[in-house]
């Protein structure tokens, strides 16, 4: 949703586009405006799904298959899952945003080989952090390979969850039960078992394998973590996304030959357009100014995995200019 809104934000976006395992935009949409606007009876599937132990996604996919003709399949796989959002969030915001799809090729999302003509990101993610950077290099394209060249010689990749143990310990045992309730996506007291997963370990992989059930993914597990890092509450979110505009849309880069668009932007936007935070206090209310805050924590929070300590410094966000490409 989040996402969307930025492009709607924009005032010059009139098409969306992402991948999909099948291609087909009609069944996706069709399997959207059902879980958008969800009846009883799908409700009361997906409860008794869960309440056989089912994960949350088959009892979600089996409800949806229960209701209409749509296979199971078609939010059971990642791609879809993401695509699906996109389309929910579209149809929420009652967007003229055109969406379409292009269909994925190659290995599944979670394929852990590196063979075949396009292998899977987490494969090529896989290969890079357990040092397989040759072989998971053939994956990506040149331009790709010398920027990841020259990060991982500096040090300031690849960073993985795994450096932030210590941070997670540390903020987990500075809080309480109740403040982590607040946190987006902790329900049904998982704050609980939370709590108990850092008595019992200390790593991240470790603490993620601890918490997570049949119910909670691992996936969900890793986004709760970093919510925690980042002391997202639920309310907060519900909050600005319940807003008729963004607090501002930031422009990270852009190419010389398009210089244009990045002046169009600006004049048709719904909300500030920042390019430089330096000089973003002044075009910024309240709510922008705390959720630029957000966003240098979560820079900083991302610097410190950086494998080299000399990248491991604060304030990227306003020491780093814009790229220009």
């Amino acid at each position: 949703m989040g996402g969307v809104k930025v492009l709607e934000d924009t005032g010059m976006t009139n098409a969306l586009c992402f991948g999909s395992e099948s291609g087909d935009l009609k069944a996706l949409q069709e399997a959207a405006k059902i879980m958008t606007n969800e009846t009883e009876e799908f409700q009361r599937l997906l409860k008794a799904g869960l309440d056989e132990g089912m994960s949350y996604p088959a009892a979600r996919a089996k409800a949806l298959e229960t209701v209409s003709h749509i296979s199971s399949e078609i939010i059971s796989r990642p791609n879809h899952i993401l695509g699906l959002e996109y389309l929910k969030a579209l149809d929420r915001l009652g967007s003229n945003i055109e969406p379409c799809t292009i269909r994925r090729k190659g290995s599944q999302y979670d394929n852990p080989s590196l063979t075949g003509e396009f292998a899977s990101a987490a494969a090529i993610r896989k290969g890079i952090l357990e040092e397989n950077a040759t072989e998971a290099f053939l994956q990506v394209p040149e331009n790709i390979v010398d920027l990841l060249t020259k990060e991982i010689s500096l040090g300031t990749a690849p960073a993985s969850m795994d450096e932030l143990a210590g941070a997670l310990h540390y903020k987990l045992r500075t809080t309480s039960a109740e403040e982590i309730h607040d946190i987006l996506e902790v329900t049904e007291g998982l704050e609980n078992r939370i709590l108990r997963a850092i008595d019992n370990e200390f790593f991240m992989n470790d603490i993620i394998e601890y918490i997570k059930t049949k119910r909670y993914t691992r996936t969900k597990i890793q986004r709760i973590l970093v919510h925690i890092l980042l002391d997202i509450r639920a309310k907060e979110v519900d909050y600005f996304l319940s807003q008729n505009h963004l607090p501002y849309i930031r422009v990270l880069g852009f190419q010389k030959d398009n210089a244009d668009i990045l002046g169009e932007l600006t004049e048709r936007a719904k909300c500030p357009v920042l390019t430089n935070l330096k000089k973003s206090a002044g075009n910024l209310d309240e709510d922008g100014l705390h959720l630029l805050a957000l966003e240098k924590l979560a820079t900083d929070l991302q610097a410190l995995a950086a494998p080299n300590p000399l990248y491991r410094a604060p304030n990227r966000d306003f020491t780093t200019p814009m790229a220009i490409v």
